[in-house]
């Protein structure tokens, strides 16, 4: 206001109350977030760094996890081949717990390794190397749903592996020394096992009491004797080496599995029998050159050949 008649002018200075604003919408939060922000990403990049060693996997663990599988190769005893054996279409898987009888089929040569090169093959004698190889053989008749169609036992004089008929699968047709298709592939199937094999084979074929006759006298002697060369043949056919047979025999219905009924079809069946080197030797002693020979006359008892000598 100014006064009349004065000469300076008087200020007037007017005060406004400021007004209360709330604390949420000042900028504190915003240097909380920036820590929280900052401390995520400290994080993430100690994650990713130290990412790659927590992957890395013993080789237990590594072991435990992987999946074997046959291949026909050195592999198919020691478990480290990594591709599908093809059975005609249907591949076999066997299990890798890898024991100390097993290993030795494992090619200590790298050179053995090489494409072309022959795998070593491994003689069989021990109770546990043959209960070892029964697992596997097995396994294979497994992965072939073919069960029912083997039985493999570890026996006095090696290892007994009988193959048969089920209710709805023959191995032969009927009167016949052709293989059906389901016993083609486990004989290709144990082709491949018993091509790693050193032991010999005797190959024995049977049938039951029901009499087989044709009009060129054909009986069950020579049907018996048929299957089991054609079981022989499936298996050297299959990769299985032709100087691993000792013997192809025919027994007709003279052993039946149960012989309380000599015309049930359970006596139908052919016996791979894989030899001991020690029942091996016995045998070559029965029917080889290894035993003496003599001649009688009388003047007494004259020998032609010595034990082990030709003649």
């Amino acid at each position: 206001m100014r006064k009349r008649g004065a000469d300076h002018q008087e200020i007037i200075i007017k005060r406004r109350a400021k007004k209360g604003h709330d604390d949420s919408h000042g900028g504190a939060w915003k240097v909380a977030f920036a820590d929280f922000t900052m401390a995520m990403m400290a994080l993430f990049m100690v994650l990713w760094i130290v990412q790659p060693q927590s992957k890395e996997e013993s080789p237990t663990t590594a072991e435990m996890f992987a999946n074997p599988l046959v291949d026909g190769g050195a592999g198919v005893f020691d478990g480290k081949s990594r591709s599908p054996l093809d059975l005609d279409g249907i591949p076999v898987q066997v299990s890798k717990v890898e024991t100390q009888d097993n290993a030795a089929m494992s090619p200590q040569d790298p050179a053995s390794e090489q494409p072309g090169a022959e795998a070593p093959r491994k003689l069989y004698g021990t109770p546990a190397e043959l209960q070892a190889l029964a697992q596997l053989m097995q396994s294979v008749a497994s992965q072939l749903q073919a069960d029912a169609n083997i039985a493999v036992d570890v026996v006095p004089q090696g290892l007994r592996i009988l193959l048969r008929d089920d209710q709805q699968r023959f191995m032969f047709e009927r009167g016949s020394t052709r293989l059906t298709p389901h016993f083609r592939q486990l004989m290709f199937g144990l082709a491949q096992v018993l091509g790693k094999v050193e032991n010999k084979l005797i190959i024995s074929g049977h049938t039951d009491a029901t009499p087989f006759r044709s009009a060129r006298g054909y009986d069950n002697w020579n049907l018996s004797g048929d299957r089991a060369l054609s079981a022989r043949n499936a298996l050297v056919e299959s990769g299985m080496s032709a100087d691993s047979v000792l013997q192809v025999t025919a027994h007709a219905e003279r052993m039946p599995l149960r012989p309380e009924a000599p015309e049930d079809g359970v006596n139908r069946r052919v016996e791979v029998l894989l030899l001991t080197q020690q029942a091996e030797l016995l045998y070559r002693q029965l029917f080889g050159d290894s035993y003496a020979q003599a001649r009688l006359s009388q003047s007494g008892a004259h020998f032609t050949k010595e034990a082990g000598k030709p003649l």
